[in-house]
Formats: C-alpha cells, structure tokens, sequence
C-alpha cells in the first residue's frame, strides 16, 4: 500500500526534491500554505485532500502539529500519519531548531515564506508596514533556512527587511531532517 501525502506548498520544492532522492513514487496533494491565516479555510484544505486520498494508499501529513488547534482529531479521522516537527521549518531544522531558539528571539522563514509573504500577510492577514512593525518587533531577527534549492536576491531580502524592521540571517541546512520525517511516514 503506497503511502498519499498532504502537504502545505511552503516547502513544495523541498518535499519534491526528498521524493527524488528516496525514489519516492507516493503521491502528493498540496494546498496554498498561506490557509495558514485562517483554520477554517486550512480545515477545510486539510480535509478535502485527506479524502483525495485512494482507498489503496494510507494518508500521511507534512504539515506542522501545531499548525492548526485541532490537527491531530482532523487526522485521526482519515487514520492518517503526521510529522513530528511542530511546523514546517521544524521539519528543515530538526533538533538544529532548539539551538537557534536559545540564541535570540527568532522568527523563521523558508523559501516558500519568503516568496509568500506578501499573500500571507498583506493580502491575507491586511498588515500594512506598522502592523508588520509592530508584530515583528518582539523578535531580535529572522532567519533564512536554506536549503540550497533556491536563490534570493537581494532586492527580495531588502524588502522584507523594510517591511519587518528585523535583520534577515541566512542558516544553511540540508533536508536530511525532512528525508528522515517522510521516510518514517513511508515504513
């Protein structure tokens, strides 16, 4: 029986590219992570692709167990899998991720949020640059988790930095994390 995953599109390239590499020819349904805002419209996302879900494959979860209050009774509907990671740079980070935490008061991106947060934040959540400010401003930075799939410019940085107000690090890692998470699904 193959194994049919759900998963929020933040880390699309990622999970494809783990796919690639184990050889994986297990499907998988992804829905627009900036559902994220509203746990209604995640629900909803999170069941419809849960019920996509043929009768010879189980369903498996890539998405945060914290990513919606009641993620877990969703998904004991459908008697699927979940990650372990409590979001989506979790499942990039692993346990890198406690470091990072004792360090300073930080807030995460990928590649997927730095290509969505205007949609996430301007169209979804309607924060201007004083919203931004002010929500942003209990952190000390934001860090870039790279994977190496993607290249930013400049340009993309700068203007989130001028939306936030808080100083982007970019933090190299690899996907074995992620690898190790879809493959403890797959067995």
């Amino acid at each position: 029986m193959k194994t049919v995953f759900v998963a929020c599109s933040m880390l699309k390239a990622e999970i494809e590219k783990v796919m690639e590499e184990l050889n994986s020819e297990n499907r998988i349904l992804f829905f627009d992570a900036a559902l994220h805002v509203d746990f209604d419209r995640l629900e909803k996302a999170l069941v419809s692709r849960l019920e996509d879900a043929g009768k010879d494959e189980k369903p498996a979860v890539l998405v945060g167990t914290k990513c919606h209050p009641e993620i877990q009774d969703i998904i004991a509907r459908y008697q699927a899998k979940i990650v372990s990671g409590i979001n989506c740079i979790e499942l990039l980070l692993g346990e890198k991720m406690k470091d990072l935490e004792a360090e300073a008061k930080t807030f995460y991106v990928s590649y997927g949020w730095l290509k969505n947060w205007k949609k996430i934040f301007v169209e979804e959540l309607k924060w201007d640059s004083v919203d931004a400010r002010i929500n942003f401003g209990y952190y000390d930075r934001i860090v870039y988790i790279d994977t190496g799939l993607h290249e930013i410019n400049d340009e993309e940085v700068l203007e989130f930095y001028e939306y936030t107000g808080v100083p982007l690090e970019i933090y190299p890692v690899d996907l074995e994390n992620l690898k190790k998470e879809i493959g403890r699904l797959i067995g």
